[in-house]
C-alpha cells in the first residue's frame, strides 16, 4: 500500500468497534458513504477506497446513536423556563 496513514474499508470497521464498540459491517459502512452519511474516501488506489484515522475517528465519536431521526429538522422553538 503506497499510503500507510490511510485506512482501507476492512480497518475503518475494526476502528469504528475499537473507538466505540459498535459493530458495523464493510456494506453497511458502504452504504453510509454512498448516502453521505460517513465521509467519503480521501484517495483511492485502483478500486481500493483509502480513509484518514483522524477522519474516522471523529465521524465515529460523534454520529448519532441508532434509531436517531437524522431526516427530520430539529426544532427551531425556544423553551420557555
Amino acid at each position: 500500500m503506497a499510503n500507510p496513514h490511510r485506512l482501507t474499508t476492512d480497518q475503518v470497521v475494526d476502528l469504528i468497534k475499537e473507538e466505540t464498540g459498535t459493530e458495523l459491517s464493510a456494506s453497511t459502512f458502504r452504504g453510509y458513504v454512498s448516502r453521505g452519511q460517513a465521509p467519503g474516501p480521501v484517495e483511492k488506489i485502483g478500486r481500493t477506497p483509502l480513509w484518514t484515522r483522524s477522519e474516522i475517528v471523529a465521524w465515529a465519536n460523534n454520529r448519532p446513536g441508532q434509531g436517531a431521526r437524522t431526516d427530520i429538522p430539529k426544532s427551531r422553538r425556544c423553551r420557555a423556563g
